[in-house]
């Protein structure tokens, strides 16, 4: 069994509407969330963080408690093993405009609605469904 860690990137737009941020793969394009291999050294939230970073330029505070895991069927490395992705929710305070990955991937932010017309995988989505449903209906901020 293998493991990953991701972020889940929100934040609330002026107007009060959650938007999500997601990022495409660097195999398949498919839109997801920014994931990765757990870092040595690194609690999982705090690599959460980093992927955030490194993937799509995000920065903020990713809460330490998991919302969520999600499986997927590896189509690189390890192809054929099913991955367990534990979910940390990041509040989004800005973007950079430069980071490591932004010639391999594109960053779509979106309201929720897109956000789960664009995500090809179901158990990603109905993840992202019930955090960005609970997360907007009672306004609350993802905060540490």
């Amino acid at each position: 069994m293998y493991r990953q860690i991701a972020a889940l990137p929100v934040q609330f737009a002026p107007d009060g509407s959650l938007q999500l941020y997601l990022v495409t793969s660097r195999g398949s394009g498919q839109w997801i969330i920014p994931k990765g291999n757990p870092i040595p050294g690194l609690a999982a939230h705090e690599a959460a963080a980093q992927e955030a970073l490194e993937e799509a330029g995000l920065v903020g505070p990713v809460m330490p408690v998991c919302v969520g895991t999600f499986e997927f069927e590896r189509t690189r490395r390890f192809s054929g093993h099913p991955c367990f992705v534990d979910v940390y929710p990041m509040h989004v305070e800005r973007q950079v405009r430069k980071f490591n990955e932004q010639r391999q991937r594109r960053v779509l932010r979106c309201d929720l609605e897109t956000a789960l017309s664009v995500v090809s995988s179901k158990p990603l989505a109905a993840l992202i469904e019930r955090y960005g449903r609970q997360c907007g209906s009672t306004r609350r901020a993802i905060r540490h």
